[in-house]
């Protein structure tokens, strides 16, 4: 069975969890180039995906993406 979005617009958890990945890789490059701050690129790697994953685990769904969760079990169940 292949999986099918159930639809174009992300989660707000993918949102956030992309943006905040952005923001972690930007804060590094500038702490590189403009503080000097020496951070090897297995750091850097790290530490991008700890705050991305963590952003992703503590940001809630959104109303929407509960009420589409809601709809796929009950048309899953045969409800509907």
């Amino acid at each position: 069975m292949a999986f099918r979005m159930a639809s174009l617009i992300p989660a707000r958890k993918v949102w956030a969890s992309g943006l905040a990945g952005v923001v972690a890789a930007t804060a590094g490059a500038a702490l590189r180039q403009y503080a000097g701050v020496d951070i090897p690129d297995e750091v850097l790697a790290y530490g991008v995906t700890a705050i991305s994953s963590a952003t992703a685990y503590m940001v809630p769904p959104a109303a929407r993406d509960i009420i589409v969760h809601a709809d796929e079990v009950v048309r899953g169940t045969g409800g509907v």
